[in-house]
């Protein structure tokens, strides 16, 4: 079996040689390189597998697997951040439990560590038949995290399966509700299982004002997320307790002398805000910053 690969790659070359020395080089692969970093296309020339494409802007997640799913060639795909570890072994067993089963629309190892991080969303107080294939047991849930996730094609009408409205969070959860509407089968493979750094895909020294990117689309995309998904006044619900901690982080950060800390706490608060406004989510990382 041939799979497609792709990564969302921001500043993650210190990353990337390691999980493409691990996929086959039958796998197609391709990386869309956000942050523009010209670097990430001599990938390209030790990887024949891989193609880099380098956006004259940065995409976000969205917008970015968007663009890559309509260059995939086969009907699978994995999609994978760079931050996972992964080996041949694990890709190897995955493709042969979906030779058997490929009635999924989303398909997904566990974590490793399960106390730490969970990768799914189980369903609640429903005891679900539980199929077994190649010695694992397959269980349907209700959400799956994309960190390291396969998407069966077959299941989508285009190739704009993601809204593209969100620049990052949420985007994967918002499919993932919509697919659960429409009784998709989003499922777990029990006992197989990869690790997940978590937070490290960048490179460190842009640390500052990705921290600050991310906190200001989590606030921003959160209210965008529950507006769609219920309404606006549920939305407001949701948001408000994050902007009176934003507001008293802001002044507790300024009486400690902690200005980094109360920089995080208004990039919350201003992404919050552009999204009660309804103003689109427009903030965007500057890596000429040097904080």
């Amino acid at each position: 079996m041939k799979l497609s690969v792709i990564i969302i790659s921001f500043q993650s070359n210190h990353l990337l040689k390691k999980i493409l020395s691990n996929i086959k080089k039958k796998h197609q692969t391709i990386i869309i390189e956000n942050s523009m970093i010209q670097s990430t296309r001599e990938l390209e020339k030790k990887f024949k597998n891989v193609s880099v494409i380098m956006p004259t802007e940065n995409l976000g997640y969205a917008k970015a697997f968007n663009l890559a799913l309509k260059k995939c060639k086969n009907d699978f795909v994995l999609t994978i951040t760079p931050d996972v570890l992964i080996n041949k072994n694990l890709i190897e067993k995955l493709e042969k439990v979906i030779n058997k089963y490929k009635e999924f629309t989303l398909l997904a190892p566990e974590y490793k560590n399960q106390k730490i991080y969970k990768n799914f969303t189980p369903f609640e107080k429903i005891k679900l038949a539980k199929k077994k294939i190649n010695g694992f047991k397959i269980e349907n849930v209700k959400e799956i995290d994309w960190c390291f996730c396969i998407i069966n094609r077959k299941k989508f009408k285009n190739s704009k399966i993601l809204d593209e409205n969100f620049f990052m969070y949420f985007e994967t959860i918002d499919l993932c509700k919509k697919l659960e509407k429409l009784k998709h089968k989003m499922s777990i493979i029990k006992g197989l299982k990869f690790e997940h750094l978590g937070t490290s895909s960048s490179n460190k020294k842009f640390n500052n004002e990705i921290l600050v990117n991310r906190n200001w689309h989590f606030s921003w995309s959160k209210f965008y997320f529950f507006k769609k998904n219920r309404n606006y006044a549920y939305a407001l619900k949701k948001i408000i307790p994050n902007i009176y901690q934003n507001i008293l982080g802001i002044i507790l950060s300024l009486i400690k002398i902690r200005f980094f800390d109360a920089k995080l706490h208004l990039a919350s608060l201003m992404g919050a805000l552009n999204g009660i406004f309804l103003q689109k989510s427009s903030y965007r990382p500057n890596l000429n910053k040097n904080d």
